[in-house]
């Protein structure tokens, strides 16, 4: 009987690959899997992506193995859990939905759709930017709760914390923003001004203020503009 295809943490990338033929090696390598640069073996992941996506490939890789017909071991710590397998589709398709929402917003012509998008996307129960941060603050108790060394969980805990409060800082900015801008005031007068002059042919004129111009709060972003 044949050794088994063993795919371990790897020295030379992610996952290295130990066992395999020429013809498993054909396999592996449309997911990724090469040689390092100045040496045949051993064959290793590749792979710019996030270390879900990796786990990932690692899964694809022993399933199309089995199906040829190998028999395959993989490291533990490099098998995906059920449920990171559902977090890398929840984040696959959050990530699919922003970059669509990116071509709406680049093909939107109206100041004030482009300005409601921006107020929804602060605004309201449940809006994006309060859902990372919820995430992201469940993320650092979660890490805390659970078992393992002090200061790897604390590792965690303070990244996911700093996702936390970099999500409210952005949050606050865009309060603090105003939207859609305030009509322009010397505009106005100067239009107006422009239709009373001796040129136009207007049979009434409203006098215009010499006062200075009206100063214009920036609005809360949170608001809904009515």
């Amino acid at each position: 009987m044949s050794e088994p295809v063993r795919i371990t943490p790897g020295s030379f990338g992610y996952a290295e690959v130990h066992g395999a033929d020429e013809a498993a090696l054909a396999l592996l390598a449309p997911l990724g899997f090469a040689p390092p640069r100045r040496a045949p073996s051993p064959v290793s992941l590749h792979t710019v992506d996030g270390p879900l996506t990796r786990l990932s490939l690692i899964g694809e890789a022993a399933r199309r193995l089995e199906r040829a017909g190998y028999a395959v071991e993989v490291d533990p710590q490099l098998r995906l859990s059920p449920a990171a397998e559902q977090a890398l589709e929840i984040l696959g398709e959050l990530s699919e939905r922003l970059s669509e929402l990116g071509d709406l917003l680049a093909d939107m012509d109206n100041v004030h759709d482009l300005a409601d998008v921006a107020g929804q996307m602060v605004t309201g129960p449940g809006n994006p930017v309060d859902a990372a941060r919820d995430a992201f603050t469940t993320g650092a108790q979660a890490v805390r709760r659970i078992s393992g060394f002090p200061f790897e969980r604390e590792g965690i805990a303070d990244w996911f914390q700093a996702g936390a409060e970099a999500t409210a800082r952005m949050a606050a900015l865009a309060s603090g923003t105003a939207y859609p801008p305030p009509a322009d005031p010397f505009a106005t007068r100067a239009e107006a001004a422009r239709a009373c002059s001796p040129a136009a042919s207007t049979a009434t004129c409203a006098p215009i203020s010499a006062t200075a111009a009206t100063t214009y709060p920036a609005p809360d972003l949170r608001r809904v503009r009515a």
